[in-house]
């Protein structure tokens, strides 16, 4: 791949797409989010994306495309352009880690369906189902109870970091 920018930077997005690509995506969408999490300004429009990370159109295309399908990315607008633009998501990662949740809670279900269609047999055989529902139960409540807490966090963060207006006690 070639990027036009420093070394450092073309490691960092180089990292990011291998680690993402071990998650399950596919490297040059870990390599575009990598190059958007650290871009200036935070948002690039295709031909930025093909210039700085050496991709073809249809490729930036298609990995902005895949980005914005799972969450990462969202699609901007310049003011008077009428280009495209992507940034990433202000809640990318909230989304990402719900999404994540929402996996759990579908495999407990699995879990309590293959021990619903098990019913009858022997605890042995159910056993690896148990341990499954069991698990999936747990993180289910406890990664729901962390982002609400991190929504809290968030919530307050922002609320004291506005300014307070003129004229207000």
């Amino acid at each position: 791949m070639t990027m036009k920018m420093p070394d450092q930077l073309r490691a960092y997005v180089e990292e990011t797409g291998l680690l993402l690509e071990a998650g399950g995506l596919p490297r040059t969408a870990g390599q575009v989010l990598g190059w958007m999490l650290v871009c200036e300004p935070e948002h690039q429009s295709l031909n930025d994306l093909t210039e700085s990370l050496g991709i073809s159109k249809a490729t930036a295309s298609s990995m902005t495309r895949f980005l914005m399908q799972v969450g990462f990315l969202e699609r901007t607008a310049g003011p008077g352009d009428r280009r495209d633009y992507y940034r990433v998501s202000r809640k990318a990662w909230f989304r990402f880690m719900h999404s994540r949740v929402e996996l759990m809670h579908n495999l407990r279900q699995n879990a309590e369906h293959g021990l619903q269609v098990l019913a009858a047999s022997p605890r042995e055989r159910r056993e690896r189902l148990l341990r499954m529902q069991r698990l999936y139960s747990f993180l289910e409540r406890e990664m729901g109870a962390l982002l609400e807490r991190f929504e809290d966090e968030e919530t307050g963060r922002s609320a004291r970091a506005k300014p307070a207006k003129a004229g207000s006690t």
